[in-house]
């Protein structure tokens, strides 16, 4: 088997995320998740927060109780992932390509994390690897941006200007092979100097007929779909064409 190249888009961006993004999703999942899974584990259950990013829910889970183990591909986010949460064990590996000798009572994959799985069979391997982690009768949340995500959000400038960091991001979406890009410029004052930097993430839509048949394929069983906005309650642009699925060992 070809060994997985690990994904590390996200080491460029993780001082804006850390510092500027995601407020708006980090206030509502926790609500949500409760809503979703967490009611659904025991009590101190052990829970693997998959591409975790900067440790804001694993933070978070680890003070409610929860044995949280994080994982992302990306060595900067995980720097700052050590530093809100030294408590919580943090694992440098890639989606596709991960195992842990002691299974998990739940696994969660938040904030549209598997869109970046870029192909129907990389997130086959996710799954599998979530599959594997579980233990019988345990449980598996994660979301994915719909199309209108990438159509009415995704496609609109976006910027973020303070005394500290200016950035501009520019996307757009390409209907015929489903990939959506963002371009973006940041400018952040570290050391007293002003540091451009220049990347771009990716996006892929999984369709949902794929997402569903691809989690029987892999042996989840009761696998169900919620609308983020009408049926879990998040507000907003952050609410708004996100589903979150929700499968059991």
């Amino acid at each position: 088997m070809a060994e997985v190249k690990r994904f590390c888009d996200y080491d460029a961006f993780a001082w804006l995320y850390a510092h500027y993004w995601g407020g708006e999703f980090h206030t509502q999942i926790l609500p949500m998740l409760e809503r979703l899974i967490l009611r659904l584990l025991p009590k101190g259950a052990r829970v693997l927060d998959l591409c975790c990013g900067d440790g804001r829910i694993a933070r978070t889970l680890h003070k409610r109780g929860y044995q949280v183990v994080g994982l992302d591909g990306s060595e900067q986010m995980l720097h700052f992932a050590r530093q809100a949460a030294p408590q919580v064990p943090f694992h440098l590996a890639d989606a596709r390509d991960f195992t842990f000798p002691e299974p998990f009572d739940g696994v969660i994959s938040t904030f549209d994390s598997l869109n970046h799985v870029m192909t129907r069979r990389d997130l086959q391997k996710v799954f599998r690897n979530v599959y594997a982690a579980l233990k019988p009768g345990g449980y598996f949340a994660f979301d994915v941006n719909r199309e209108e995500a990438y159509r009415d959000l995704w496609s609109n400038l976006s910027s973020v200007i303070t005394e500290q960091a200016v950035s501009i991001a520019r996307g757009e979406f390409d209907t015929r092979r489903g990939v959506a890009t963002c371009d973006i410029t940041q400018f952040a004052h570290q050391n007293g100097a002003w540091v451009r930097t220049d990347y771009t993430l990716r996006q892929k839509l999984h369709e949902h007929s794929h997402v569903m048949d691809d989690l029987e394929k892999v042996g989840f069983r009761n696998a169900a779909c919620y609308d983020a906005s009408s049926d879990l309650g998040m507000s907003g642009d952050i609410g708004r064409h996100r589903t979150f699925y929700l499968a059991r060992k």
